[in-house]
């Protein structure tokens, strides 16, 4: 059970917000006999989901207890949460240690240990890191594997989608048969950023439908996609950032080849 300041810190927001929310009949924390509120870690995956509803799909408090409510509402459908678990069963596959793949990633052991009980999320930056070193690439997060003719159509609504970085990228998955290609949609709230620059094999294309991005490719190039239409490809194998810099939603098609991402 964590206290109201704890609760807060690991949700990324302030007690008065958790507060206004439990005004809202968004969340019903236990209290003790002192009246001090008491959060589950049930509770605190719940205000996760708040929060990215409210700051993701711009819902008010009606709208996020309908979606609490039901699991089919399109701001939640199809969505996957980053699950600690997988990256458990993959750093042990790889017969790791916390302490070994710290070393291999660069992460701290404590950080690691975070993300695998789901206390902590990641930036899209630090994912490639762990991919990168489990031998892996992001299907393997999504739950998916393997082409399979079934697969070949996904329509508008039912791509698998993930969200990092506390909410702030929302990335669908276009293809779940592809083998030479891995074409995604990015949806970056204001302010989201890739969080540190990442490199993998291959190369990527881009294409803005909406908003503006600044990408930042090796030691010395910068590129600016203001306009919808605007495209940027580069190799996969130069460590490259990324900035939403419209002050609201940016939309883009990012495609890698192969797919090691």
């Amino acid at each position: 059970m964590h206290r109201i300041g704890e609760a807060a810190r690991h949700v990324g927001v302030s007690p008065s917000a958790l507060r206004l929310w439990e005004r809202q009949g968004l969340v019903r924390p236990a209290r003790t006999d002192g009246r001090y509120r008491l959060y589950s870690d049930g509770d605190l995956q719940r205000l996760r989901e708040v929060r990215r509803l409210r700051e993701v799909d711009q819902l008010n408090a009606a709208g996020i207890r309908r979606a609490l409510r039901d699991p089919a509402h399109p701001g939640a459908h199809a969505d996957s949460k980053l699950d600690g678990r997988v990256f458990r069963r993959l750093r042990k596959n790889n017969g790791l240690s916390l302490r070994d793949a710290s070393g291999r990633t660069g992460l701290s052991v404590s950080f690691l240990s975070s993300l695998e009980r789901g206390v902590s999320g990641a930036s899209v930056a630090t994912i490639q890191r762990l991919t990168a070193a489990y031998g892996t690439t992001m299907l393997e997060l999504f739950g998916a594997s393997g082409p399979a003719s079934a697969d070949r159509l996904v329509r508008a609504g039912e791509a698998l989608v993930l969200r990092l970085g506390g909410g702030s990228v929302r990335i669908e998955q276009l293809a779940r048969g592809a083998t030479q290609l891995e074409p995604q949609l990015f949806v970056l709230a204001a302010g989201a950023t890739s969080d540190g620059a990442y490199a993998h094999a291959g190369e990527e294309f881009l294409y803005l439908l909406s908003g503006a991005v600044t990408v930042w490719v090796g030691d010395d190039e910068t590129y600016q996609l203001v306009h919808a239409g605007d495209a940027l490809s580069f190799p996969s194998t130069m460590p490259h950032r990324w900035r939403n810099d419209a002050r609201g939603e940016t939309r883009l098609l990012w495609i890698n080849t192969p797919p090691t991402f």
